[in-house]
């Protein structure tokens, strides 16, 4: 007697009838050939994943590319243990991709990306001022280019030791993509579309939700005067005016709009009817990929073409990405192969959003907004009069902006827009010496040249524009960038079984790798002299000096690795590189970094049939690492000439000739268990990083005639542990349930500093808070000024009944490390049908908001209005019993330096920023967590037998949810993981775009 369904409850077998789980054959899941099968390392070599001694995870291209988005790397949040995925809000916005914590204080901290064995440029072109958040824009990942309709997998190396043979570029993890290949034998030519439609709608838990009583102002319940009557503070951007009134008529800003629809009338003093969350659009992604395929014994070959056109929830945006894709093989001779890989990308881009705090619609929104301001009424003037007629006037005669454009002029005037073309191939030839020996040959390019335009149309408010040092009434920029990656790879391989019992492989190679970096920088001056016309010889003065950069470095390594196996039980594997950098001081360019890895696979010593699979491995690597171009070698810059004199500055960092190579020690032990013909099993490693030698500028005297100067310092201790679990908790003929989880708790700390340097500050902010490094402390600690405590932790109130601040902003408000990450995947099919959904979940970290900091002092938010304790609201005065008694101490006015509770009343009735009556930066640090229903998704496939003759040999039918519900967060009105862009400077909004839930129908057929 059998029963067909197999239940898994609890990690424990149970029986059903005569059935147990270890009496199912092996083909009983797929589960087995993940485990026992083959993946790509590293140089694109592949090697059973049996004989690993380090950790590696891999996540099929169906899992990939299954959510339809501008940026595949989102689409791996929470399905690898170990690499935090932050997705980004921006529009075509940059993702932060770490691996097993942080490893630069102020470098690069994200994965290396590798397509075919070949590395991939992922640099962030952001300018320090947008990282710092003073404005600017996200112009994205560059990695986000790879179409991932071609991607078959992706598995990630994740210690020094998986990633040693790729030198220092892969320090900080790798990221392998293999891509699809046409396959041998294939009957005819293979023809694959996939098309997606997408619309995403605001998230409005993301947004700012407002207070409806009070309008414009900041001085309480006053107007100013005109013709005898009230008239509104246009040049005011806070909502701490008069209570609304509908039986009040006033005077507002759209009176003195000549020719507007109220034009010289007085209009009911009341909340707008359309705030500024109607300024939002739906956003349209459509997607569209082709491919061909085929080949015989002798070639194979794979052609593609995928398009995609979006657009985003800001009006006036779009992003159009052209991908061409393809790659061929050859067997010239029995023991030659030829391949050939290249990829053509295109991509325009208009309408990014701005970020940071300067000339930025979300901060105006988020901060500093009038709720009496009718965000449809500014739209119907941009549209009927073309000019900037804003809600924010100077005065009644001069319709000027006080502070900020009309929202809709902003949008279609002083929008940006980028041009990226790119070009990425490689070309090897894998020559078999015997049937032992291997010599591959390949030669891997990969740049692109990129475009960015902003302008500034005549009629803004005047603004830091571009690189100049003084507001610019408009103006014009254009930078071209262009960025090349070359490597040129030999590489021989030997493998060999001795006797029944051994197999060994060796590896002997070399590589060269050669990065040039160009950017030109241009910008007019003193605004346009013809209006509306962009180029820099329209600038109205003598254009500023360009800003001109073009460096290269050139890497040389030879590598060695060694491989051993006994009994298909027992490995042991050792790597040696040495490399050579252009970058480092003649004697000092070479660095040399060791691993070596073991592993056991214990289950074939234990033969138990409970246990599928088990193996213990343990890994130590040593990697060494250099520092970007033009470190060495001090400079002068050219400036703008005095007259005819011309002017150079000294560089405000010193170079450092005496500069060593920076360097990387892990280790990692772990294991693999699964049971029950893999029905349930798990992965659980332990790993430690220490990152030493840093190389970073470091402040110096000003009498050396620079700020910093560049040197070695500082240690960084990462330390962690990741688990993936995989489980079949329900089988039978017709309906499989497939449960997987990832978990991991990397923590950095900063556990070395040069000797009388107590700490290393990242990112300096609008807020007066900073992003550091302290001395032994955690990595990423928000700084900025505290409440002041008694002896018993409680908030002292002040003899205005606000909080006491502390005098200086030095003290430690949080930090921007996650206690653990976590993503639950599931996946539930019953015959043709699929449903699957995953939940991503962040425990811990802070999060600063500046947008919380103003909205605060400007009244914009339901927590400033409301009740007090004696029932009043507490906008009226304090004469009329408003105000609120905040909870802490006071000073016993009867006994100087001891502390009572707190019975002073504070004053609402006005905007705290004019009481100067503000909570320090403290108040505004949240506790980051979250956890997200990230997507699901629904599809259908029709077997062959529905589709009969039609030529069609798979057809599927999608339904795709994704960031759908924010299940739990603390931060209010903003998405926790939403920031500047991806880098080191996290844990702080200003501005930031609200998040979207996005639906899309896709289809994929194969003919």
């Amino acid at each position: 007697m059998k029963y067909k369904l197999k239940l898994l409850s609890a990690g424990v077998a149970f029986f059903m009838g005569q059935e147990l789980f270890f009496s199912q054959e092996k083909q009983d899941t797929l589960k087995t050939q993940d485990i026992e099968g083959v993946v790509v390392t590293a140089l694109g070599i592949k090697r059973e994943k049996r004989s690993l001694g380090y950790s590696t995870q891999e996540v099929k291209g169906e899992d990939i590319n299954k959510n339809p988005t501008t940026n595949f790397l989102n689409n791996l949040s929470g399905k690898v243990a170990g690499l935090e995925i932050k997705q980004s809000t921006n529009f075509g916005g940059s993702v932060n991709a770490v691996s097993r914590g942080y490893k630069s204080i102020l470098g690069d901290n994200q994965a290396l990306f590798v397509v075919d064995g070949v590395p991939v440029i992922n640099r962030n072109i952001n300018t320090a001022f947008q990282q710092n958040g003073g404005g600017g824009y996200d112009y994205g990942s560059p990695v986000s280019d790879i179409n991932p309709n071609d991607i078959e997998t992706v598995n990630v190396l994740k210690g020094a030791a998986a990633t040693a043979l790729y030198g220092s570029r892969a320090q900080n993890g790798a990221i392998i993509i293999t891509t699809k290949k046409g396959k041998k034998n294939a009957k005819g030519i293979g023809l694959e579309y996939s098309g997606s439609f997408s619309v995403s709608t605001i998230d409005k838990s993301t947004f700012t939700e407002y207070q409806t009583e009070y309008g414009q102002g900041y001085f309480g319940n006053v107007f100013a005067t005109y013709q005898n009557g009230p008239r509104a503070f246009f040049s005011h951007d806070a909502s701490y005016g008069a209570p609304y009134d509908p039986n009040l008529m006033v005077w507002q800003y759209d009176a003195f709009i000549p020719d507007s629809r109220n034009s010289g009338k007085k209009t009911p003093w009341v909340m707008a009817k359309n705030g500024p969350i109607t300024f939002f659009e739906k956003a349209i992604n459509q997607t569209n990929n082709i491919a061909l395929s085929g080949g015989d014994e002798k070639a194979t070959f794979r052609l593609s073409y995928s398009n995609t056109n979006a657009t985003d929830i800001l009006p006036n945006s779009s992003l159009i990405k052209n991908n061409f894709g393809g790659n061929a093989s050859y067997k010239i001779t029995d023991n030659l192969t030829a391949s050939i890989f290249a990829n053509y990308i295109t991509q325009n881009t208009k309408g990014r959003n701005s970020t940071g705090y300067t000339d930025n619609l979300m901060g105006n929104f988020r901060q500093w907004w009038p709720t009496n301001i009718d965000i449809q009424y500014q739209k119907y003037l941009y549209e009927t009069f073309d000019k900037n007629y804003t809600w924010n006037i100077k005065s009644t005669s001069d319709l000027a902006p006080s502070f900020w454009d009309n929202p809709y002029f902003s949008r279609y005037k002083n929008y940006q827009n980028d041009k990226r073309e790119r070009f990425a191939g490689n070309f090897s030839l894998n020559y078999d010496v015997s049937k032992n020996l291997n010599i591959l040959g390949r030669v891997g390019i990969d740049g692109y040249t990129m475009m960015i335009e902003e302008r500034r149309a005549e009629g803004s408010i005047p603004a830091f524009f571009s690189f100049n040092p003084i507001e610019q009434p408009s103006g014009y920029a254009v930078t071209n960038l262009r960025f090349t990656e070359t490597n040129y790879d030999l590489i021989a391989t030997y493998k060999k079984n001795i006797g029944e019992d051994f197999n060994i492989q060796a590896l002997l190679g070399g590589n060269i790798n050669v990065q040039s970096n160009y950017s030109n920088a241009q910008t007019t001056s003193g605004g346009l002299y013809i209006p509306g016309l962009y180029t820099i010889s329209n600038s109205a003065a003598t254009p500023a000096k360009p800003i001109i950069t073009d460096t290269s470095k050139y890497i040389y390594g030879a590598f060695v690795q060694a491989s051993l196996g006994y009994k298909n039980t027992y490995y042991l594997e050792g790597t040696f590189r040495r490399d050579q950098s252009s970058s480092l001081p003649e004697g000092k360019e070479a660095y040399y970094y060791p691993s070596v890895s073991a592993s056991v696979v214990f289950s074939n010593l234990l033969k138990q049939k409970w246990l599928s699979f088990g193996k213990f491995r343990a890994a130590y690597a040593e990697v060494g690492s250099d520092t970007n171009a033009d470190q060495l070698r001090n400079r002068f810059i050219v400036q703008s000439s005095f007259g005819n004199n011309p002017v150079y500055s000294y560089n405000t960092t010193l170079r450092n000739a005496d500069l060593i190579p920076q360097k990387l020690k892990n280790l990692e032990v772990g294991t693999n268990m699964q049971f029950f013909k893999n029905r349930i099993g798990f992965d659980l490693a332990w790993f430690r990083n220490i990152a030493f030698d840093q190389i970073l500028p470091l402040p110096i005297s000003l009498a050396n005639g620079s700020g910093s100067k560049i040197q070695n310092t500082g240690e960084l201790t990462t330390k962690g542990f990741e688990v993936s679990l995989n489980m079949i908790p329900l089988k039978s003929k017709d309906f499989t349930w497939d449960l997987g989880i990832n978990w991991s708790n990397p923590k950095t700390r900063v556990t070395a500093l040069r000797e009388g340097i107590e700490n290393i500050t990242i990112g300096s902010l609008q807020g007066g808070v900073t992003i550091n490094a302290p001395l032994n402390e955690d990595y990423g600690s928000i700084w900025g000024a505290d409440f002041v405590y008694d002896s018993g932790g409680n908030k002292i109130v002040g003899e205005n009944g606000a909080y006491l601040h502390t005098d200086d902003t030095n003290h430690k408000l949080g930090n921007f490390q996650a206690d653990f990450f976590a993503g639950l995947n599931n996946s539930f099919t019953y015959k043709n049908f699929n449903l699957s959904f995953q939940i991503d979940w962040r425990k811990g970290g802070d999060i600063f908001s500046l947008d919380q900091y103003y909205a605060y002092g400007t009244g914009l938010q339901p927590d400033s209005v409301g009740l007090n304790d004696l029932g009043n609201p507490i906008r009226n005065t304090l004469a009329n019993g408003g105000g609120v008694i905040l909870p802490g101490v006071m000073e016993d006015p009867n006994n100087p330096g001891h502390y009572i509770p707190n019975t002073i009343r504070l004053d609402r009735s006005i905007s705290s920023q004019s009481l100067e009556t503000d909570p320090p930066a403290a108040a505004f640090v949240y506790d980051a967590s979250f956890i997200k229903l990230r997507q699901v998704s629904v599809s259908y496939t029709f077997d062959k037998k529905s589709l009969g003759n039609t030529g069609i040999q798979s057809l599927t039918l999608g339904l795709v949810g994704s960031n759908l519900w924010i299940i739990h967060k603390n931060l209010p009105y903003a998405d926790p993981e939403a920031g500047l862009s991806s880098g080191n400077i996290q844990g702080y909004q200003s501005g930031v775009m609200p998040s979207t839930k996005n639906f899309s129908f896709n289809l994929k057929v194969n003919f």
